[in-house]
């Protein structure tokens, strides 16, 4: 009796844990479009908490742990597997540095979300790793039942993060890395001459590697300016010859010191903290206005989400100026809270 008794206590327990779960489903096929070709994923999960998070669902509230049901390594990589053939002769290596969701419940219709978000792609080539991707930002979400929507949507912004890396190019043989260098990757970055030297170099940097590797463009760059005071051109006059790029294609310039970043709205002056660099501006100015302002905060220019992700808690807040820093990686926005 006392056997029975026991087995229904076990029973009960594991019945009860298990209904405290709330499962990340990877559903759909991971598109890729790009010229990467993979042989394996690898899956390097850094994260120092691995609790994705315990939020609230249904009417009653429940609160649930949200979890996957093998664990992130082994379901993203068996995800993958579903998805993509194998022909590749390197391997994908993503580095998962965070993935939490917390839920602010307000009292009124809908809910606040937070999924703080921080994932890295390299390729593997025998021993050695190239940096592909990085997104490290955090998205916000507005639902009435925003706990369900961010579990069931997490598959879509995991989906993109794949797309993104798919297309991406390796960097150059030159910045090989070693397994120990992927896996404490931000140290890494933060020796960049941009973070590490006290003075960034006057000149115009056409793009963000050249700016955060602190490699301006060779030549002694006059700035000429429109009678406004708005940036025209950049002109280097060199054996009689001169050099003009126009405002446009010039990604940062820096002017005794102080660096000013393009933007749809005009240059902009870069700050710096211990974050990175940022811009203190509206979302909005970012961006031309056929540019769905959601998305570009996420990816970039991509589609396929569902409605219910790009939910913003307060649309206003497009309109309200707040730090957006510059990915030292790709070049991309990105949100801190």
């Amino acid at each position: 009796m006392k056997k029975i008794l026991y087995g229904i206590a076990i029973f009960l327990t594991v019945f009860s844990f298990a209904q405290d779960k709330e499962l990340i489903k990877l559903k759909g096929d991971i598109p890729n479009n790009g010229e990467g070709e993979y042989n394996t994923l690898q899956v390097i999960d850094n994260r120092k908490d691995k609790t994705i998070g315990i939020l609230p669902f249904g009417e009653d509230k429940a609160m649930k742990e949200v979890s996957f049901q093998n664990g992130i390594t082994e379901d993203l990589s068996d995800w993958y597997q579903k998805s993509n053939l194998k022909g590749g002769k390197q391997d994908l290596v993503i580095v998962i540095n965070d993935l939490k969701l917390s839920v602010k419940e307000t009292g009124e219709k809908k809910n606040i979300g937070t999924m703080c978000f921080s994932l890295q792609s390299f390729v593997k080539d025998g021993g050695k790793y190239r940096f592909l991707y990085k997104k490290d930002t955090v998205f916000m979400f507005s639902h009435k039942d925003v706990s369900d929507i961010m579990v069931k949507n997490l598959h879509h912004i995991l989906s993109s993060y794949f797309e993104k890396t798919y297309k991406a190019k390796p960097l150059p043989l030159k910045y090989d890395l070693t397994s120990d260098e992927i896996s404490d990757y931000q140290n890494y970055v933060d020796q960049y001459p941009a973070f590490a030297n006290e003075k960034l170099k006057d000149g115009i940097y056409l793009d963000y590697n050249s700016f955060f590797r602190q490699w301006p463009e060779d030549g002694n760059y006059t700035l000429e300016r429109f009678e406004g005071g708005k940036l025209d051109r950049a002109v280097n006059t060199e054996n009689g010859k001169k050099k003009k790029i126009p405002s446009h294609k010039i990604f940062i310039y820096v002017e005794n010191g102080q660096a000013y970043k393009n933007t749809f709205g005009g240059f902009r002056e870069l700050h710096k903290s211990e974050k990175g660099f940022y811009l203190q501006t509206k979302p909005q100015t970012l961006f031309p206005p056929q540019y769905n302002l959601k998305l570009g905060m996420m990816f970039g220019l991509v589609g396929g989400i569902a409605d219910a992700l790009m939910e913003k808690p307060k649309p206003q807040s497009m309109y309200l100026e707040q730090q957006i820093y510059i990915d030292p990686m790709t070049g991309e926005y990105d949100l801190q809270y």
